[in-house]
Protein backbone atom coordinates (compact mmCIF):
# COMPACT_ATOMS: atom_id res chain seq x y z
CA UNK A 1 0.00 0.00 0.00
CA UNK A 2 2.83 2.01 1.16
CA UNK A 3 1.80 5.57 -0.18
CA UNK A 4 -1.86 6.18 0.32
CA UNK A 5 -3.95 7.29 -2.78
CA UNK A 6 -6.49 10.11 -2.69
CA UNK A 7 -8.79 11.43 -5.56
CA UNK A 8 -7.82 15.11 -5.96
CA UNK A 9 -11.19 15.07 -7.60
CA UNK A 10 -13.12 13.77 -4.83
CA UNK A 11 -16.67 15.05 -4.46
CA UNK A 12 -16.42 17.37 -1.73
CA UNK A 13 -20.57 16.51 -0.91
CA UNK A 14 -19.98 13.22 -0.50
CA UNK A 15 -21.51 13.48 2.97
CA UNK A 16 -25.00 15.16 1.91
CA UNK A 17 -24.99 12.32 -0.75
CA UNK A 18 -24.72 9.56 1.80
CA UNK A 19 -26.73 11.52 4.42
CA UNK A 20 -29.53 11.24 1.58
CA UNK A 21 -29.10 7.19 2.11
CA UNK A 22 -29.77 6.30 5.83
CA UNK A 23 -32.36 5.06 7.39
CA UNK A 24 -34.50 7.91 9.00
CA UNK A 25 -35.79 5.94 11.56
CA UNK A 26 -32.40 5.16 13.06
CA UNK A 27 -31.46 7.43 15.98
CA UNK A 28 -27.84 6.74 15.03
CA UNK A 29 -26.26 6.50 11.41
CA UNK A 30 -22.59 6.37 10.10
CA UNK A 31 -21.70 7.72 6.96
CA UNK A 32 -18.52 6.61 4.98
CA UNK A 33 -16.68 7.79 2.21
CA UNK A 34 -17.59 6.03 -0.62
CA UNK A 35 -14.40 6.44 -2.72
CA UNK A 36 -11.95 5.71 0.27
CA UNK A 37 -14.43 2.44 1.19
CA UNK A 38 -13.95 1.41 -2.44
CA UNK A 39 -10.12 2.07 -2.13
CA UNK A 40 -9.67 0.05 1.07
CA UNK A 41 -11.82 -3.14 -0.49
CA UNK A 42 -9.51 -3.22 -3.32
CA UNK A 43 -6.66 -3.05 -1.29
CA UNK A 44 -8.03 -5.90 0.99
CA UNK A 45 -9.46 -8.17 -2.05
CA UNK A 46 -6.77 -7.20 -4.74
CA UNK A 47 -4.11 -7.69 -2.54
CA UNK A 48 -4.36 -9.96 0.35
CA UNK A 49 -7.37 -12.03 -0.05
CA UNK A 50 -5.13 -14.23 -2.74
CA UNK A 51 -3.04 -14.84 -0.24
CA UNK A 52 -5.36 -16.23 1.89
CA UNK A 53 -6.73 -18.32 -0.38
CA UNK A 54 -3.38 -19.80 -1.37
CA UNK A 55 -2.44 -20.74 2.13
CA UNK A 56 -5.91 -22.73 2.65
CA UNK A 57 -6.22 -24.47 -0.66
CA UNK A 58 -2.55 -26.33 0.66
CA UNK A 59 -4.69 -27.52 3.91
CA UNK A 60 -7.15 -30.24 4.54
CA UNK A 61 -9.69 -28.14 5.59
CA UNK A 62 -12.76 -26.55 4.59
CA UNK A 63 -12.13 -23.00 4.37
CA UNK A 64 -15.06 -19.55 3.78
CA UNK A 65 -14.55 -19.44 -0.23
CA UNK A 66 -15.95 -16.16 -0.17
CA UNK A 67 -14.26 -12.81 1.44
CA UNK A 68 -16.55 -11.03 4.30
CA UNK A 69 -16.11 -7.34 4.47
CA UNK A 70 -17.30 -5.04 6.71
CA UNK A 71 -16.66 -1.63 8.68
CA UNK A 72 -15.34 -1.27 12.23
CA UNK A 73 -15.86 0.87 14.83
CA UNK A 74 -12.96 3.16 14.66
CA UNK A 75 -12.01 6.90 14.44
CA UNK A 76 -11.39 6.63 10.44
CA UNK A 77 -12.86 4.67 8.39
CA UNK A 78 -11.74 0.91 8.80
CA UNK A 79 -12.92 -1.89 6.68
CA UNK A 80 -11.95 -5.65 7.45
CA UNK A 81 -11.93 -8.71 5.64
CA UNK A 82 -12.86 -12.03 7.72
CA UNK A 83 -11.42 -15.71 7.13
CA UNK A 84 -12.15 -18.98 8.57
CA UNK A 85 -11.35 -22.58 8.84
CA UNK A 86 -13.03 -25.42 9.65
CA UNK A 87 -13.24 -29.33 10.39
CA UNK A 88 -16.22 -30.64 9.52
CA UNK A 89 -18.96 -28.02 11.23
CA UNK A 90 -16.71 -26.02 13.50
CA UNK A 91 -14.60 -23.41 12.88
CA UNK A 92 -11.20 -23.89 14.17
CA UNK A 93 -9.51 -20.64 13.40
CA UNK A 94 -10.79 -17.33 12.68
CA UNK A 95 -8.55 -14.47 11.18
CA UNK A 96 -9.00 -11.33 10.24
CA UNK A 97 -7.02 -8.23 8.24
CA UNK A 98 -8.38 -4.92 9.05
CA UNK A 99 -7.22 -1.48 7.09
CA UNK A 100 -7.34 2.09 7.23
CA UNK A 101 -5.82 4.60 5.23
CA UNK A 102 -3.44 5.55 8.13
CA UNK A 103 -2.93 1.99 9.55
CA UNK A 104 -3.42 -2.11 9.39
CA UNK A 105 -3.84 -4.99 12.34
CA UNK A 106 -3.89 -8.60 11.95
CA UNK A 107 -6.35 -10.16 14.57
CA UNK A 108 -6.52 -14.17 14.87
CA UNK A 109 -8.59 -16.66 17.28
CA UNK A 110 -8.19 -20.47 17.80
CA UNK A 111 -10.33 -22.63 19.31
CA UNK A 112 -9.21 -25.22 20.66
CA UNK A 113 -11.80 -27.86 22.08
CA UNK A 114 -10.69 -30.75 24.22
CA UNK A 115 -13.26 -34.33 25.39
CA UNK A 116 -14.48 -34.16 28.63
CA UNK A 117 -11.62 -37.01 29.37
CA UNK A 118 -8.44 -34.68 28.64
CA UNK A 119 -6.42 -34.43 31.36
CA UNK A 120 -7.44 -31.29 33.46
CA UNK A 121 -4.00 -30.67 34.63
CA UNK A 122 -3.52 -29.26 30.38
CA UNK A 123 -5.85 -27.30 31.33
CA UNK A 124 -4.01 -25.72 34.13
CA UNK A 125 -0.80 -25.46 32.30
CA UNK A 126 -2.09 -23.60 29.42
CA UNK A 127 -4.35 -20.84 31.57
CA UNK A 128 -1.90 -20.51 33.85
CA UNK A 129 1.07 -20.07 31.25
CA UNK A 130 3.06 -16.66 32.40
CA UNK A 131 3.15 -15.94 28.67
CA UNK A 132 -0.23 -15.28 28.08
CA UNK A 133 -0.06 -12.59 31.24
CA UNK A 134 -0.93 -9.74 29.42
CA UNK A 135 -3.59 -11.43 26.58
CA UNK A 136 -4.58 -15.22 28.58
CA UNK A 137 -6.94 -17.50 26.68
CA UNK A 138 -10.38 -18.38 27.72
CA UNK A 139 -12.05 -21.53 29.22
CA UNK A 140 -15.80 -22.79 28.44
CA UNK A 141 -17.28 -25.18 29.40
CA UNK A 142 -20.11 -27.30 27.05
CA UNK A 143 -21.70 -29.83 28.91
CA UNK A 144 -23.83 -31.34 26.40
CA UNK A 145 -20.62 -31.87 23.96
CA UNK A 146 -18.74 -34.87 25.26
CA UNK A 147 -16.03 -34.48 22.48
CA UNK A 148 -15.75 -30.78 22.40
CA UNK A 149 -16.86 -30.43 26.52
CA UNK A 150 -13.68 -27.69 27.36
CA UNK A 151 -12.87 -25.18 24.88
CA UNK A 152 -10.02 -22.49 25.05
CA UNK A 153 -9.90 -19.95 23.27
CA UNK A 154 -6.70 -17.75 22.21
CA UNK A 155 -6.81 -14.34 20.62
CA UNK A 156 -4.09 -12.32 19.81
CA UNK A 157 -3.49 -9.19 17.62
CA UNK A 158 -0.70 -6.54 16.16
CA UNK A 159 -0.79 -3.83 13.33
CA UNK A 160 1.05 -1.30 12.03
CA UNK A 161 1.19 2.13 10.58
CA UNK A 162 1.45 1.87 6.71
CA UNK A 163 5.27 2.20 5.83
CA UNK A 164 6.71 1.47 2.72
CA UNK A 165 7.40 -2.38 3.05
CA UNK A 166 4.07 -3.01 4.65
CA UNK A 167 2.39 -4.94 1.88
CA UNK A 168 4.74 -7.32 2.33
CA UNK A 169 5.07 -7.32 5.92
CA UNK A 170 1.13 -8.22 6.19
CA UNK A 171 1.47 -11.13 3.32
CA UNK A 172 4.12 -13.13 5.14
CA UNK A 173 2.31 -12.19 8.75
CA UNK A 174 -0.86 -13.69 6.99
CA UNK A 175 1.12 -16.88 5.74
CA UNK A 176 2.82 -17.16 9.77
CA UNK A 177 -0.52 -16.91 11.17
CA UNK A 178 -2.25 -19.60 9.17
CA UNK A 179 0.35 -21.88 9.06
CA UNK A 180 0.61 -22.14 12.75
CA UNK A 181 -2.54 -21.91 13.39
CA UNK A 182 -3.10 -25.29 11.45
CA UNK A 183 -0.36 -27.06 13.32
CA UNK A 184 -2.01 -26.16 16.56
CA UNK A 185 -5.17 -27.60 14.91
CA UNK A 186 -3.09 -30.92 13.67
CA UNK A 187 -1.47 -31.16 17.08
CA UNK A 188 -4.19 -31.23 19.22
CA UNK A 189 -6.56 -33.23 17.12
CA UNK A 190 -6.75 -36.01 19.17
CA UNK A 191 -6.38 -34.50 22.55
CA UNK A 192 -3.43 -33.00 24.27
CA UNK A 193 -1.47 -35.37 27.16
CA UNK A 194 0.41 -33.74 30.07
CA UNK A 195 3.97 -35.02 28.48
CA UNK A 196 2.62 -32.89 25.08
CA UNK A 197 1.71 -29.53 26.47
CA UNK A 198 4.82 -28.19 26.47
CA UNK A 199 5.47 -29.05 22.64
CA UNK A 200 1.86 -27.60 21.69
CA UNK A 201 2.81 -24.16 23.66
CA UNK A 202 5.96 -24.03 21.88
CA UNK A 203 3.61 -23.87 18.47
CA UNK A 204 1.29 -21.35 20.43
CA UNK A 205 4.08 -18.98 20.95
CA UNK A 206 4.58 -18.39 17.63
CA UNK A 207 1.58 -16.04 17.24
CA UNK A 208 -0.56 -15.81 20.86
CA UNK A 209 2.23 -15.56 23.49
CA UNK A 210 1.63 -11.59 25.41
CA UNK A 211 4.23 -10.67 27.57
Amino acid sequence: MGEIWVSKNMDKNWIIEEAKKVDRSKDVVTLENPETKAYLDRILLQKFWPTICSCFEGSDYAYSLEPHLESELSFSLERSITFMLFDGNRAFFRGKLRCSKDAWMIESDFFLPLSADNDPRVLFEILGNSRFRGNPPTLMVNREAEHDYFQIDFHNGWGESWAENSEQKIEDALKKVIKINLEMYAFSREGISLDDVGRFLTIVYGVYESF
